[in-house]
């Protein structure tokens, strides 16, 4: 099959659909999507099934060592370890969608066959004519209606907020929280860099188009109500983002496809450990190392929207 050229009434006779036609209603067919996504996000507590898995990386102090009569010196005490922490906190659900039916040969518009005669389009031809470049621009990267991004903050114009709990922190040391005076000091003592939360595009306003012909009961020509050319239209982009292979639509985290949103940076303080000590009494010399050095990114993390 191929791309049709779609028959319109122009007020005076048939004509033959324009691309830039064509375009405006592969555009609809992302603002139809935009309303009923096949392919969902949610924030969860933990076992996301988004993969793979992300991990926060923050350093946090040695243990702390004393000694009777001195204090214990660079190579005795413990070095600063590494806190790790997954976050598995997106989830994504595919709806199961049937095959639209074209019982009578008529749901589809008309164009004109190779011989000058009409006849209707079938659903490959839809595919070709109109749903496959809409699924390239919903997965093009791009906020479009219904797709999923992250954002670093818990608003953002155009967009609803899954969750108010993010799907991955940042954390780092907290340095001034170490001090000479409270050692022995708690091990890990951390503050959040940026928090980075999912969010939904919204759908936007309703694009207007050239409503094309088909085929009727009475094996007329009439021009299709909106409602309707929207169902088929909705009917056959759910399906083909869940079932045709090439064009279902899927997220993953640093896989292929896209990126969509803000790129989650994993950072970590890059110094070897800062030794202080405390002199409590002629008995007890303390001394341990606390994170230190400059902030660098380890890894960051994006989420993509695929097409496969």
């Amino acid at each position: 099959m191929a791309a049709r050229d779609p028959l319109y009434w122009d007020g005076s006779d048939l004509k033959e659909m324009s691309s830039s036609m064509i375009t405006e209603i592969a555009n609809r067919c992302i603002y139809l999507y935009g309303g009923s996504p096949t392919v969902t996000l949610s924030q969860v507590g933990s076992g996301g099934n988004i993969s793979p898995s992300m991990i926060d990386t923050r350093k946090k102090a040695g243990a702390y060592r004393s000694f009777v009569n001195r204090f214990p010196n660079e190579s005795e005490t413990a070095e600063p370890g590494t806190v790790t922490v997954e976050y598995d906190k997106i989830s994504q659900t595919t709806a199961s969608v049937s095959q639209p039916t074209d019982t009578n040969n008529k749901l589809y518009p008309i164009y004109y066959d190779g011989s000058g005669s009409i006849q209707a389009m079938n659903s490959t031809d839809i595919f070709d004519t109109f749903i496959t470049t809409a699924i390239g621009l919903l997965v093009d990267g791009n906020d479009r209606d219904g797709t999923f991004r992250i954002h670093t903050s818990t608003s953002l114009s155009g967009h609803t907020l899954i969750s108010g709990t993010p799907v991955f922190s940042d954390t780092r040391a907290n340095t001034g929280a170490y001090s000479s005076g409270g050692i022995p000091e708690t091990l890990d003592q951390s503050t959040t860099i940026t928090n980075y939360y999912l969010f939904r595009t919204n759908q936007g306003g309703a694009p207007s188009f050239t409503a094309p012909l088909q085929i009727n009961s009475d094996n007329d020509l009439q021009e299709y109500s909106t409602t309707n050319f929207d169902a088929m239209l909705l009917a056959e982009i759910r399906y083909h983002t869940t079932n045709t292979v090439g064009s279902r639509i899927s997220y993953n985290i640093d896989g292929s496809g896209s990126n969509r949103g803000s790129g989650m940076a994993n950072t970590i303080l890059n110094g070897s450990g800062n030794r202080q000590t405390r002199f409590v009494n002629a008995n007890d010399y303390r001394a341990q190392e606390f994170p230190d050095g400059s902030a660098v990114t380890a890894n960051t993390y994006r989420l993509r929207i695929h097409r496969s």
